[in-house]
């Protein structure tokens, strides 16, 4: 019994170590998947936590403070998950009535109270299917209620705030820049993209992860493209690259901002001083959507499209690490402490 007791303090501060290791680390990645978003220690490269969710994942935004990430599942549902005890802590649901309504598009409001959301809703009507035009609509996050809304334009699929919460771009063929300081929303501007025979699917936001710049690939006949919202001025800049075009889902800029890493089924490297490619790798695991960047610049991961996350070193540009994750993925969120 003396045995046990003196081992107490020993086994407590072993599992301490092990449970608040993950909250130490510089960086924790957050995998989103299908029914369950799953917790990478950085340090390690290590799984150390898994958290069930209701459906498929697609948007995900961190509250300002980072204790939660809240996360839109089958296209309706925004739950709320607390990432200190790893558990969904409240679900809304933006349907209502006999409205269906899907969301592509979802960004946090500076309240922390609600959110601004791209909408689209179906209903049927003796017997007919009737489908509205889609709109940016603000969603009160106690209770799922559409606060305001103004229509925008068909194929907006992804929404960036700008900082001092004056406006947000709202992005599908075109950038639509709606002021919505005031208490109407009103659209104040577009930045052409289809004229210019831009092919752009922006459905990978790394905006908070890329030092506060949104950032995505285009492509036109000739060649591909990035194009950047910095989030801070509001600033479209847009860099064309130099020969032919790689194939790429998402892009994610070094921390140095030196470079742009892009992912599909290579791994490409991108200077951004030339705008040119240094290094284009095929991923053994095959097709990938996600990319993300250490915060000290060490380390490459590519994640998404199957069940697996690889790490690289980025300066080898080698593997070092395959985790298996539980489910097929979307995204990969870093937040850093």
């Amino acid at each position: 019994m003396k045995m046990k007791m003196a081992m107490l303090p020993i086994i407590i501060a072993i599992v301490m170590g092990l449970s608040s290791h993950h909250a130490l680390a510089k960086d924790v990645f957050y995998y989103i998947g299908y029914g369950m978003i799953q917790v990478i220690d950085g340090d390690r490269d290590a799984i150390v936590g898994d958290i069930p969710v209701d459906g498929w994942l697609r948007e995900s935004e961190f509250s300002a403070d980072g204790r939660f990430l809240y996360v839109v599942a089958k296209r309706h549902l925004i739950h709320k998950v607390d990432l200190v005890n790893q558990e969904v802590v409240g679900t809304i649901d933006v349907s209502s009535g006999v409205w269906d309504r899907f969301i592509f598009g979802f960004d946090l409001a500076p309240d922390g109270k609600s959110a601004f959301a791209n909408l689209i809703s179906r209903t049927t009507h003796r017997g007919e299917i009737e489908v509205t035009a889609p709109v940016l609509a603000q969603i009160d996050l106690a209770d799922g209620r559409i606060l305001r809304s103004i229509e925008v334009p068909w194929s907006s699929v992804s929404l960036v705030s700008i900082k001092n919460a004056s406006s947000i771009y709202v992005i599908g063929k075109d950038i639509v820049k709606v002021d919505v300081a005031g208490e109407q929303m009103r659209i104040t501007g577009t930045y052409p993209m289809f004229a210019k025979q831009w092919n752009i699917l922006p459905l990978w936001d790394n905006t908070r992860d890329n030092g506060g710049v949104f950032m995505v690939n285009y492509y036109t006949p000739e060649y591909m493209g990035l194009v950047s919202i910095d989030t801070n001025s509001g600033e479209i800049t847009d860099a064309p690259l130099e020969g032919p075009p790689v194939f790429a889902y998402s892009v994610m800029r070094s921390p140095d901002k030196k470079k742009v890493y892009a992912v599909m089924d290579e791994l490409t490297v991108i200077d951004l001083e030339t705008r040119s490619y240094d290094a284009v790798l095929p991923i053994p695991g095959g097709t990938n959507y996600a990319i993300n960047v250490s915060s000290d610049g060490k380390k490459i991961y590519v994640a998404g499209g199957g069940s697996t996350t690889t790490v690289y070193d980025a300066q080898t540009l080698k593997p070092v690490t395959v985790l298996q994750m539980e489910t097929d993925g979307m995204d990969f969120k870093r937040l850093s402490n």
